[in-house]
């Protein structure tokens, strides 16, 4: 069994956590910030929109300025800018037109964290244990709603939300010190580029077309980060238990994503079969979501965070595995997809949740997760080695 380069995982899992907190934190503060300063549903979503569609900008230029200058410092210039942007939302959100602003300035940044972190572990990683490894790097973003849940009960209602927000930025001083004792260099892949065998490398197109589907399928993860606390609150929970069905759901994909890596790792699959089950069956629980209430409202959720928001490690597994000499460059381009629909999402579906219905959104999300399915599906069928 090869080696885990557990210190570059761990690099990477926290990059990411830390520049998406500012957004994820917002979500789950947003009673809060409703009651300081007049931020609404429809608000929450445009801001979160603001931030997604800003990164989904800046995602694919900076994965191919990361090919040339290296992870080690993106990971340094990212974790900087992104302890500064949860400082400042702490310091200095006093309104909307202020916390839109921090937000564009941080969803600017994150579009480094996810391709640089892809490069990090491509670079470090044995063919056989991508699957795992980059499940495991994408514990990064539930994490970030993890600790926003956990915040909820611990910091928001508690000593209040700015505290929640400068308390995350405490990332950044151990990502600075885990980076100064990492000097590993790159494996030699040349001879080893993919598995036993069946890996086609993707073409422009096909990695744009599952950046479309992952776009898509994002909207499940926006509906549960972003819109969770309000729904939970609206089926009957407290607000605390809200932050805490937050906090399980994440620990819920965490482990989503784990085992998904493991089992295509053992089966040397290509990663296409697991992404459209996932998103198939995540349809179907959505679909059951609209109307339900208390503990069916509860195990509902848990069922959608693993399923609805457990492919992403899959989708850059199958995107660096097929692409591997160019992992910031490609992945970034799927990463692109996720913005997209993390920014489109939460407008539309904040709207209907304004002005339509919660079930409305629900339904939404399961149609989006099955077109997703299907896409995923032509894209396997099209890169399928003869």
């Amino acid at each position: 069994m090869t080696e885990l380069p557990w210190r570059r995982l761990a690099l990477s899992i926290l990059i990411v956590a830390l520049s998406s907190l500012p957004v994820f934190l917002v979500g789950a503060t947003f009673l809060q910030l409703e009651r300081e300063i007049g931020l609404t549903t429809t608000g929450l979503g445009a801001v979160t929109a603001l931030f997604f569609l800003t990164a989904a900008i800046t995602s694919a230029p900076l994965g191919r300025v990361i090919e040339r200058i290296g992870w080690r410092t993106s990971f340094r210039v990212n974790s900087a800018f992104s302890a500064l942007i949860l400082v400042s939302i702490a310091l200095a959100a006093r309104s909307v037109m202020s916390l839109s602003v921090l937000l564009v300035a941080g969803g600017a940044v994150y579009g480094l964290a996810n391709p640089a972190a892809n490069k990090a572990l491509a670079e470090r990683v044995q063919p056989e244990r991508r699957g795992l490894m980059f499940g495991l790097k994408h514990a990064g973003i539930p994490s970030s709603t993890l600790f926003a849940g956990l915040a909820v009960p611990t910091l928001a209602l508690t000593v209040g939300w700015r505290f929640a927000f400068g308390f995350a930025a405490l990332l950044f001083p151990l990502i600075w010190f885990l980076l100064a004792s990492d000097s590993d260099s790159p494996i030699d892949f040349a001879e080893i580029e993919s598995p036993s065998g069946g890996v086609k490398r993707m073409s422009i197109p096909q990695v744009a077309a599952l950046a479309g589907a992952a776009a898509l399928a994002t909207w499940a993860a926006v509906s549960l980060s972003t819109f969770l606390v309000a729904a939970a609150v609206d089926a009957s929970l407290s607000e605390a238990g809200a932050g805490l069905l937050l906090f399980f759901g994440s620990l819920t994909t965490i482990g989503t994503r784990v085992v998904a890596g493991q089992i295509t790792d053992r089966r040397r699959a290509r990663g296409f079969a697991g992404l459209a089950g996932l998103m198939g069956i995540g349809s179907l629980v959505f679909i059951a979501l609209s109307g339900a209430t208390g503990p069916w409202f509860v195990g509902l959720v848990l069922l959608a965070f693993a399923t609805g928001w457990g492919w992403p490690g899959l989708m850059t597994y199958t995107v660096v595995n097929a692409n591997i000499g160019t992992p910031a460059a490609s992945s970034a381009v799927t990463q692109t997809g996720i913005f997209l629909g993390a920014g489109v999402g939460p407008i539309v579906l904040g709207w209907l949740i304004d002005n339509v219905s919660r079930a409305a959104s629900w339904t939404t999300v399961a149609v989006a997760l099955f077109v997703a399915s299907v896409i995923t599906l032509g894209v396997a069928r099209a890169t399928r080695v003869p």
